[in-house]
């Protein structure tokens, strides 16, 4: 990875803190794991992150203490999530949904999932290119929904879908597979690439896509390969299931109202399957999302 590769992460910090941590009293060293898993950026893999400490005996520490300082910095991104609040941009999108899929997957590269939305984005700004004469927002939508469905194969997993992995970014990359949300979270990454006017839609039981441009308005079902609504057939869906017809629930959804709900999801899908650690894990960090109180990291 190398020292420069990120201005913001300077291993031998790391190295001083973990000296300090090894000669600190038990009551200190929480603060010091916590302020590791701060200096840290997001996009590092941690295990890559910890091989730059140059020290032998505290390199081996610092694998010791992995999962802690995993733990930390999962909790000091959602901490700040939570200072942030229900802004309307998703410019941590990315980094939050990849913080969550860490839980699922400690080892995950972020690199790959960058690989792999860069090359998509690249593939659809290629095609926009292509028919840069007559590009109507319509066609753009169409032409995204067509990348990542027909070419690309994104589409619900009908078959298993309370696997857990459907919820996490890595997995759903690598599959192909995922429930509505997360496969929602794939499009507006690769809509923020190409600046597209792409939000995410709260309906309750299906979550959706909506396109809003001065000229053209759709909602995207991406569980279903990507396939355009109106707004009455939402509002068909919503009367046959019970809910009422409110404006609350077509409203842009923030990043912090996705994670939310994509770790409500998680913690049902864990509790049904009474994977008690998992469930506490996504219980510790929902509760710091729900709450403002400087007391729950």
């Amino acid at each position: 990875m190398g020292q420069n590769s990120f201005p913001d992460f300077y291993p031998d910090d790391i190295t001083r803190l973990l000296y300090d941590w090894e000669v600190a009293p038990t009551e200190k060293k929480r603060f010091i794991l916590k302020l590791i898993a701060s200096r840290i950026p997001w996009q590092i893999q941690l295990e890559s992150a910890l091989d730059e400490v140059k020290d032998p005996y505290l390199r081996v520490q610092a694998r010791n203490l992995k999962s802690e300082i995993l733990r930390h910095r999962l909790r000091h991104s959602f901490f700040k999530l939570t200072l942030r609040g229900n802004t309307n941009h998703y410019k941590d999108l990315e980094e939050m949904v990849v913080q969550l899929s860490s839980i699922g997957f400690p080892d995950q590269n972020y690199a790959e999932i960058k690989h792999e939305l860069d090359r998509i984005a690249l593939r659809i700004s290629e095609l926009y290119d292509d028919h840069s004469g007559y590009l109507t927002d319509e066609l753009k939508v169409q032409i995204l929904c067509q990348v990542m469905f027909q070419e690309e194969g994104f589409v619900g997993n009908i078959q298993n879908y309370n696997d857990p992995g459907n919820s996490y970014l890595f997995q759903v990359i690598k599959s192909r597979l995922g429930i509505p949300i997360s496969l929602s979270v794939v499009y507006l990454l690769v809509a923020q690439r190409l600046g597209l006017p792409l939000y995410g839609t709260n309906l309750p039981l299906h979550f959706l896509l909506q396109y809003e441009s001065d000229g053209y308005f759709t909602y995207i079902d991406p569980f279903h390969g990507g396939v355009l609504l109106d707004k009455f057939t939402c509002e068909k869906f919503l009367e046959a299931n019970g809910y009422s017809n409110s404006p609350k629930y077509f409203t842009k959804a923030s990043t912090l109202s996705m994670i939310k709900r994509m770790c409500r999801n998680l913690l049902h899908i864990y509790r049904d399957n009474q994977t008690k650690e998992m469930e506490n894990m996504i219980k510790d960090h929902l509760q710091i999302l729900e709450s403002r109180s400087t007391h729950v990291e």
